[in-house]
């Protein structure tokens, strides 16, 4: 479905219906949930009952946009007359389970990404364009008509959060993913009241003593493989336990070894319990995507990640075999 279309019938749902449920994927960040709170503060402009639940509360990084008691992790009621969207994800896994009902209780659906190969869904409507830097750049394509008709505190809300969102998942404009659209939007948010500066602080240079300790932990396991073509690094609950932090605090970490100067894929683990383990992958040419969807996970072509339930002697062994 193009813009047009996606506008046209999205507006005639706003028309028809009063509630609507926003979820985006779970472990959220600044993508998903800055594209979350910006389509809330737009349903409440209509004056619709809207909730945020969440398969988790929004990470540290998210802080300033002082949600947190507006996200919900649990589904208290869902009746067939809500409206579900799920933004910054395109397939139902990756919601977390419990909040699976929300996508498989016949509601109707309005499905916002950017990412590739869409699961496909019934009694839902989509707009995903894969070209786009992010789910927040697409939220704005949908709502700038009518943005400039809001109060400006909520304008300055609104573009606070879609900016977050866009410099979040650009790496403050790095990735190949950035187009003079994504410049264009930003300057726009920019001019409604978007706090550049602010933004890149709370996102980019937040971290607390502690969390930089858990860095240090984490950059001094990295290993080589192929004449250091590919490199793996990992955070293990030792490691957290001895920071005396959550698995949360290693948010960003997958950006901090970057493939550059000789490193085609960078791969960064996380031990999430015993045997298990999220993994993310990032290359600047080679197409990782693939390696996710081995593992059934995904993502986009140079940036991609999945979940694995095996002995981490495996898991690494499997990784290089594939990415040799």
């Amino acid at each position: 479905m193009n813009l047009n279309e996606f506008k046209e019938t999205l507006s005639k749902l706003i028309g028809s219906y009063d509630t609507f449920i926003l979820t985006t994927h779970e472990n959220s960040d600044a993508d998903g949930v800055g594209a979350e709170y910006a389509i809330y503060l737009y349903l409440e402009m209509f004056g619709k009952n809207v909730r945020m639940i969440n398969n988790d509360k929004p990470s540290s990084e998210c802080e300033f946009f002082h949600i947190g008691n507006k996200v919900h992790t649990r589904i208290e009621t869902l009746d067939t007359n809500d409206i579900v969207f799920m933004l910054d994800f395109n397939e139902i896994n990756r919601v977390g389970k419990r909040l699976i009902p929300l996508f498989t209780s016949g509601n109707q659906i309005v499905r916002i990404d950017h990412h590739k190969k869409p699961e496909t869904m019934s009694n839902c409507i989509s707009y995903i364009d894969d070209t786009a830097s992010s789910t927040c750049e697409l939220v704005f394509n949908i709502i700038e008509d009518e943005l400039s008709h809001f109060p400006e505190e909520v304008q300055k809300q609104i573009a606070l959060a879609l900016y977050s969102g866009i410099i979040f998942d650009t790496n403050n404009f790095a990735n190949k993913n950035v187009s003079p659209r994504t410049f264009e939007v930003c300057a726009q948010l920019n001019a409604y009241g978007a706090d550049n500066h602010l933004a890149y602080k709370k996102l980019f240079e937040n971290r607390k003593t502690k969390e930089l300790q858990l860095l240090g932990l984490t950059l001094s396991s990295i290993e080589e493989f192929y004449d250091g073509k590919v490199v793996l690094y990992f955070t293990t609950q030792k490691m957290l336990e001895e920071s005396e932090l959550p698995i949360e605090a290693t948010e960003g970490f997958s950006k901090d070894v970057k493939p550059t100067n000789g490193r085609e894929v960078v791969v960064y683990i996380r031990e999430t319990g015993k045997n298990t383990y999220r993994v993310s992958l990032r290359s600047d040419h080679r197409d990782v995507q693939k390696i996710a969807e081995h593992f059934d996970g995904g993502g986009h072509i140079l940036a991609s990640g999945f979940r694995a339930k095996m002995k981490l002697t495996d898991l690494k062994s499997e990784l290089l075999s594939l990415l040799k």
